[in-house]
């Protein structure tokens, strides 16, 4: 798998498109902004997702799906408790996104379990609630997308509506750091970082 980074939108947003190395189809994790520079970038690169994945249902990380999807195709998943939530985002969100629209209706709503093949690349859907209720991340190989669950010396904020802290912290615990210390984690927003440096290093995620 070969992995491409856009960072997109007023919360510079990173948007990844995982490219498999055999076929010519891909998967797109959080098109949270500039829909259209994403589907020029596919076009690019000659390239045809098969699946547009959100990791949560906050605007600013499905902000991008409806334009990446009408222009390149694609089925849209998301976590199923966050689907509402996505389709009818709060104002105080989408204020700050200039041009903002709407996802269009899920095709595939996950509840963690699932696993989603593109080509020979295997993408598992783990359940990580807490920062949003259907907060999804996904691993492919060595490598975990967390959205806004886990960053690199930090977690998600949890006192946005629908948001726990205790919960995402046991998803932290329970459903990452059980993966290896040399998993890469790709966030939602900034660097990315290792399981085995968050759990080292990571203030909230110590004692």
């Amino acid at each position: 798998m070969k992995l491409l980074t856009l960072t997109v939108g007023t919360l510079s947003t990173n948007c990844y498109i995982l490219v498999d190395d055999v076929a010519a189809e891909c998967a797109v994790i959080d098109a949270g902004d500039q829909g259209k520079r994403i589907a020029e970038e596919l076009a690019r690169r000659n390239l045809v997702p098969k699946y547009v994945l959100s990791t949560h249902g906050h605007a600013d990380h499905t902000g991008g799906v409806l334009a990446v999807v009408s222009l390149s195709g694609g089925q849209f998943g998301i976590g199923a408790a966050d689907r509402d939530m996505a389709l009818a985002p709060p104002e105080w969100l989408t204020a700050i996104l200039p041009g903002f629209q709407a996802p269009p209706q899920p095709s595939l709503l996950l509840n963690g379990g699932e696993v989603l093949h593109v080509g020979n690349t295997v993408i598992e859907a783990i359940a990580t609630p807490g920062h949003t209720p259907g907060s999804m991340s996904y691993k492919v190989g060595d490598e975990v997308f967390s959205g806004d669950t886990l960053f690199r010396g930090n977690i998600g904020r949890y006192d946005l509506p629908g948001g726990d802290g205790g919960q995402e912290l046991a998803s932290i615990r329970g459903k990452l750091l059980t993966l290896d210390d040399a998993v890469r984690v790709h966030p939602g927003h900034g660097p990315s970082t290792t399981i085995g440096h968050e759990r080292r290093s990571n203030p909230y995620l110590q004692g």
